[in-house]
């Protein structure tokens, strides 16, 4: 058999390599669009954050508003307490705080605030306190 001719082979050569470029490039494809879908991943995932994100702001800002008219709150009936007569060493121990938490609610509370529990019904409680120290 004779051996075949230099160009056959040479034709040959040139087919493998054009179908293994092919391979390359199709591999190559492959991976551009992969990478393209992990950057798509990417900022999706980094969009749900910034969503939660502001989300959670949102939340805490909210929870902030309502703990401060909580406080303020809190302040008024300190207040009301002390204008009841009690004094501030009495309000302090039966609310459990500070000297200087008391100081620091009463700083805050507002000007006009009403009174949380009728003086009547300080000065009632007042006086049984005594009549059962008194007893």
């Amino acid at each position: 058999m004779a051996a075949p001719r230099k160009s056959a082979t040479q034709v040959a050569a040139r087919e493998k390599a054009r179908v293994k470029a092919q391979e390359l490039t199709a591999r190559h494809e492959k991976l551009i669009d992969l990478a393209a879908e992990f950057f798509e991943q990417q900022e999706q995932a980094e969009q749900v954050r910034a969503d939660a994100q502001t989300k959670a702001e949102a939340i805490l800002a909210k929870a902030e508003e309502e703990a401060a008219a909580a406080t303020a709150g809190a302040a008024g009936t300190v207040a009301a307490m002390v204008a009841a007569g009690e004094p501030k060493a009495s309000v302090a121990a039966r609310l459990g705080i500070t000297g200087a938490e008391l100081k620091k609610l009463l700083d805050q509370a507002p000007a006009a605030a009403g009174p949380a529990v009728a003086v009547g019904d300080v000065a009632s409680e007042n006086d049984e306190g005594t009549a059962a120290e008194a007893a």
